[in-house]
C-alpha cells in the first residue's frame, strides 16, 4: 500500500487514479476511516480534474516551505543534517535498486517506496517512527484543511499508527520510545 500512497504524494500523473482505487480497496478492508479519508480526495480530485489538480498539487505541497513534503526538511529544516540524511538514504535506495527519479532522497513520495521494498523490522519501524510520522504530522499541520491533499495524508497517517501507537504518542516528534540509531542523526 506504501506504493499506492508514493504515487498519490507525487506530482500527478495519469497512474494516480490506478492507486488511488488500489488504496481505497486495501484501506477498506483493514482501515475503513482511511478509505473514507481516499474516498474524500478522490470526490475533490474528480471534480477538479487533471490541470486543476496539478494547480492544487504546486500549491499545496511547492509553494509554502512548512507543507514541503520532504521528510528530512520538516525533521531537520535546512539544517546540514538533512544532508546527512539524505545521503544515507540515497545509499540505502541503491542497495535496493531504488531510483528516485527527479525527486531529492527525502520526498515523501521516494521515502515512501523505499518503506514498500524493506521487510518489516526495525528498520522499516524507524523509517515510520523517526521519518515518515513526524513529517506527515507536520505537513498536515501546516496545510490544515485548506487542501485536499490533507486527506491523502490522514489516511497515510491512519495507516502508520499501528507501529506507532496510540493518537498521543504520534504528537511526538518520534513516536517510537528510542532510536535504533540507524538513522543516527535522527531525533
Amino acid at each position: 500500500m506504501y506504493e499506492h500512497f508514493a504515487t498519490l504524494l507525487s506530482y500527478p500523473a495519469p497512474d494516480i487514479w490506478r492507486s488511488l482505487e488500489g488504496t481505497i480497496k486495501a484501506a477498506s478492508r483493514e482501515l475503513p476511516e482511511a478509505a473514507e479519508f481516499l474516498e474524500s480526495f478522490r470526490e475533490s480530485a474528480v471534480a477538479l480534474g487533471p490541470a486543476a489538480l496539478e494547480e492544487l498539487y504546486i500549491k499545496t505541497f511547492e509553494m509554502r516551505a512548512d507543507s514541503a513534503p520532504y521528510a528530512g526538511h520538516q525533521i531537520f529544516g535546512e539544517d546540514w543534517r538533512r544532508g546527512i540524511f539524505m545521503a544515507g538514504l540515497r545509499a540505502r535506495y541503491g542497495a535496493l535498486g531504488i531510483s528516485e527519479g527527479q525527486e531529492l532522497p527525502d520526498h515523501l513520495s521516494v521515502v515512501l517506496r523505499y518503506l514498500e521494498a524493506l521487510e518489516p523490522g526495525p528498520e522499516k519501524d524507524e523509517m515510520i517512527g523517526d521519518c515518515i510520522a513526524p513529517a506527515v504530522r507536520k505537513v498536515l499541520q501546516a496545510i490544515g484543511d485548506q487542501s485536499p491533499y490533507g486527506h491523502v495524508l490522514d489516511a497515510l497517517r491512519l495507516c502508520i499508527m499501528p507501529p506507532c501507537g496510540d493518537e498521543s504518542e504520534f504528537e511526538e516528534t518520534s513516536c517510537r520510545p528510542s532510536s535504533l540509531s540507524l538513522f543516527p542523526i535522527l531525533p
